[in-house]
């Protein structure tokens, strides 16, 4: 893919979300002219766009979507409900259209004729309008513009005379359009002249993306004819015809700030984050080096000097890493407003009224994360609409509203952000998730008897649950909430789930603001050094041996009135060590799970740049990677889920 296309990608999706989001608040309130005239700009911006390249379908079904919203735009009406379904259909189907030019380069084989058929549901009559009416002219005086145009050009005051004004936009580059060009396109052209919209700035100032150009011309040709030429742009156009009243002109464009935001390939933004975490790991070797120097000299001035560095040292790189890692943040709301969207499409599916209430757009948390978070979020939204949300006659029969009712909210927790999807449906019945899973086979029906309803509901994220008794387009296709459970793990994260039978479920996701470091806590077994998540630590205890209790074949722990299954990493990891008077046990608590990890000893804890297993580790899942610790060993940071699994 070229850097042309590369790009156009990218601000492609933009525009079909802005004016998705439009759409939709269009849906609600039909006279919001500024969400009008937004959703206008996005589908304009986006048809000049596509017609810097070859995709004639894209540019006939966006031509069509422009001329219903410039007619709405052009009678000061409300636009057509009935146009509404049309519209959005144009919006995703150029959507797939732009996922079908980033993977493969080129448009399906059935684009033109999909395109064709998004025209006809659009429906000829408002193309037709918008390229025929002409604006009608106003009583009042010639403007000044007008008047000095005639009186620099006297011969250009007949009868058939026009004079116009243009005015392109500073940032018309961007929106596809070309000043010269268009003028250029007008035909008899007899007198013009070029006008700066403001003062030209210094040379070194001066931005060659903006345009800072007013164009005055007197043409001899039909006032229809000039007009098809602005058919596109009708608000930066001004056309006067000799001894006839005007439009009025245009309102002065105000005066914008240089940009303030570049774009740039992620790629770059991991290369410089991995060369932080080599310095972060070059400072950690320090350390080891200043405790050596202060050993060796004593209290001599050379050591307090080095030290004295290695603290300055420290303080930089610690400034530096935050700074890269704020460079990769990026608001949640670029996940979450895709959410109403597909609220919508979830709605007329089901037939079920959905109301969708989504908060806390603003928390900022790293770019992988908030990608990655859209899919759990789909599923998720699907499961509240169909098993979840009820038809409208049984949530009259309840006596609730007939709109279900759905929240997305997030809020920074610590250094922690939580995201929970909340629904007002029927609840989760316990006992039918315990029949599904002794149904299926997922439980013994010993164990399944003794849980409670917390871990009844944790059977939701077994591989293979659902209780769907067959496939519709939204759930039933043995994909269950072990999927969401998966991919928030991969993301760091951590899924509970609540539920009041009657009342609706809650979904909580626990995840953290960013990955790219990691706080890794050291610990010893048989000799070996290994690295374990610090976040996965609740806390240390040095026991008495005789307090671990053996259960069978394991052994269990009583912390405070809580019994937890202990595990050896020397027996996990093949190395068994001895028994001791005192035992050093971690408490872990790994999602719902909580178990006590007995190791012989605890070092450093460090944040550090985890670097992926390669080689013959590349495919062991009980590894999360590598880091690099004080001294300079290499160690080995455990995947605690997979090792005790």
């Amino acid at each position: 893919m070229d850097d042309l296309l590369a790009q156009f990608v990218i601000e492609a999706a933009e525009l079909t979300q802005q004016a998705a989001e439009d759409l939709l608040a269009l849906e609600r309130e039909p006279g919001d002219r500024a969400r009008l005239d937004s959703a206008f700009r996005a589908i304009h911006t986006l048809k000049g766009s596509v017609g810097l390249f070859d995709l004639a379908p894209m540019q006939s079904a966006l031509h069509a979507a422009e001329d219903v919203l410039g007619l709405a735009k052009k009678e000061d009406a409300e636009l057509d409900p009935s146009r509404i379904d049309p519209m959005f259909a144009v919006v995703e189907w150029v959507d797939r259209c732009v996922r079908d030019l980033e993977q493969t380069g080129s448009l399906g084989a059935k684009a033109q004729e999909e395109s064709a058929e998004l025209v006809r549901a659009l429906g000829s009559k408002a193309s037709a309008s918008a390229s025929a009416v002409p604006p009608s002219l106003t009583s009042g005086p010639v403007p000044p513009w007008a008047a000095s145009l005639f009186e620099a050009h006297p011969t250009g005051q007949g009868a058939d005379a026009v004079a116009f004004r243009y005015a392109p936009t500073p940032q018309c580059f961007f929106n596809g359009d070309d000043p010269v060009t268009l003028l250029a396109a007008v035909p008899q052209i007899v007198f013009a002249r070029i006008l700066t919209r403001d003062e030209w700035p210094a040379p070194t100032e001066m931005n060659p993306f903006r345009s800072n150009l007013i164009f005055e011309a007197i043409s001899t040709a039909k006032r229809a004819d000039i007009e098809a030429v602005f058919r596109l742009i009708p608000d930066q156009i001004a056309i006067v015809q000799a001894r006839l009243a005007a439009q009025p002109a245009p309102p002065p464009e105000p005066v914008e700030p240089s940009a303030r935001t570049i774009r740039v390939d992620l790629a770059r933004i991991d290369d410089i984050v991995t060369l932080v975490g080599e310095v972060l790991a070059a400072k950690n070797g320090m350390s080891a080096l200043v405790a050596e120097a202060q050993a060796l000299a004593g209290g001599l001035p050379l050591s307090r000097n080095i030290a004295t560095a290695q603290q300055d040292l420290t303080r930089l790189i610690n400034r530096l890493q935050r700074a890269t890692t704020d460079v990769r943040m990026v608001p949640l709301g670029d996940t979450l407003r895709r959410l109403p969207r597909l609220a919508r499409e979830i709605s007329g599916q089901t037939g079920k009224p959905l109301q969708l209430d989504v908060s806390g757009s603003e928390i900022e948390a790293d770019k992988s994360i908030v990608d990655g978070l859209y899919e759990p979020l789909l599923h998720m939204l699907r499961n509240a609409v169909d098993h979840g949300i009820e038809t409208e006659e049984q949530r009259r029969i309840a006596g609730k509203p007939a709109k279900g009712r759905i929240s997305v909210t997030a809020r920074q927790v610590g250094h922690r952000i939580e995201l929970q999807v909340a629904d007002d449906g029927r609840g989760i019945e316990p006992e039918q998730i315990r029949a599904t899973a002794l149904a299926r086979g997922l439980i013994p029906r010993e164990a399944a008897e003794s849980l409670d309803g917390t871990a009844i509901l944790d059977l939701l994220f077994a591989p293979g649950f659902s209780t769907s008794e067959s496939v519709t387009d939204l759930s039933g296709r043995g994909v269950g909430m072990d999927a969401v459970r998966t991919a928030v793990r991969r993301l760091g994260g951590k899924v509970a789930i609540a539920s009041t039978v009657g009342a609706g479920t809650t979904i909580t996701l626990s995840l953290p603001t960013g990955f790219s470091m990691s706080r890794i806590l050291v610990v010893s077994s048989s000799g070996e050094a290994y690295g374990i998540p610090l976040e996965a630590v609740a806390e240390t205890l040095r026991i008495p041996s005789d307090a671990l209790v053996k259960v069978r074949a394991g052994e269990a722990y009583v912390l405070r009135n809580r019994t937890l299954p202990v595990l050896r990493l020397g027996d996990i990891l093949g190395t068994p060590t001895p028994p001791r008077p005192n035992e050093l046990m971690l408490v872990l608590e790994l999602g719902a799970t909580v178990v006590g990890l007995v190791v012989d000893s605890i070092g450093e804890r460090f944040e550090t740049l985890l670097r992926p297993p390669s080689g013959l580790l590349k495919h062991a899942n009980s590894i999360l990677g590598t880091a690099v610790v004080g001294d300079g060993r290499i160690v080995i940071v455990l995947n605690l889920e997979a090792l005790l699994s």
